[in-house]
């Protein structure tokens, strides 16, 4: 799938971005413009769907729609605005849908799988954990929060995460998440029950292979986790979206807070 995201607004076009990621959850190519003239200039990317603002300097979205409708036929169009008017006409000017901003990931999953069965297109989810390191730590998996039974073990996970498929010893994990070096042994005991805790939650949504263990070490298969903070260090995203929290809910993140020199 190759989605087209328009919008003169950068945190609006951004943060859009990684919401249709999320609703998506798969391998989706999403390329992202600043006007309509720059993105009927990227002749060689054919979107599937494009997600258009209406107001824009220049080429606004009821005119870039048209042309791409010339070039691109059979092209899911939907507008993206923060006026309602425009919203309550969509039907009316020959797209596919229409939303509000800001959209929620559950705004966009409904109206692309209202879309999507209208015309009898199967989406396949690719099987991949959501989760987001700017702000707070959350995990999700189809849009959903994924639970733990164990709060620490949403802990360690953060902390995997943030090694980005590195191994990191059990001793470790307890350094992180103990700040007194007391009773190692036990601790190592929990270490090894909150990693029950998440495969047991990653069995039931059948991906069970997120968490790799090997001897006295932990880690993550970085191929099955669609991150933001992997995607920014990738170029993918940009750091005005976020305004500096990192991990937040957790005082070691302070030490790799990647907009702290």
């Amino acid at each position: 799938m190759k989605v087209m995201i328009v919008d003169d607004e950068k945190l609006s076009a951004m943060s859009l971005n990684n919401t249709v990621r999320t609703a998506l959850n798969d391998d989706s190519e999403i390329r992202v413009f600043p006007s309509g003239e720059e993105a009927l200039a990227d002749r060689g990317f054919q979107p599937d769907i494009a997600m258009l603002d209406i107001e824009m300097p220049g080429m606004n979205g009821l005119e870039l729609a048209d042309r791409l409708r010339d070039s691109f036929p059979g092209l899911i169009i939907i507008y993206v605005t923060a006026y309602s008017d425009y919203a309550m006409n969509a039907w009316n000017l020959g797209v596919d849908g229409y939303l509000l901003k800001p959209a929620s990931i559950d705004d966009v999953r409904t109206l692309l799988d209202n879309i999507f069965a209208k015309r009898g297109m199967n989406v396949k989810n690719s099987g991949r954990l959501e989760v987001r390191c700017f702000g707070k730590f959350e995990v999700f998996y189809n849009g959903e929060i994924v639970n733990f039974k164990r709060s620490r073990a949403k802990e360690m996970l953060a902390y995997l995460i943030c090694a980005r498929g590195a191994r990191v010893t059990s001793g470790e994990l307890c350094g992180v998440l103990w700040e007194d070096a007391s009773a190692l042994q036990r601790k190592k005991t929990y270490i090894r029950q909150y990693a029950q805790s998440m495969r047991e939650a990653f069995s039931q949504l059948g991906i069970e292979d997120v968490l790799v263990h090997n001897r006295d070490a932990y880690a993550v298969n970085t191929e099955l986790v669609d991150c933001d903070y992997y995607r920014y260090l990738n170029g993918e995203t940009d750091q005005d979206e976020y305004i500096g929290e990192f991990v937040s809910q957790y005082e070691w993140s302070e030490l790799i807070n990647p907009f702290v020199d």
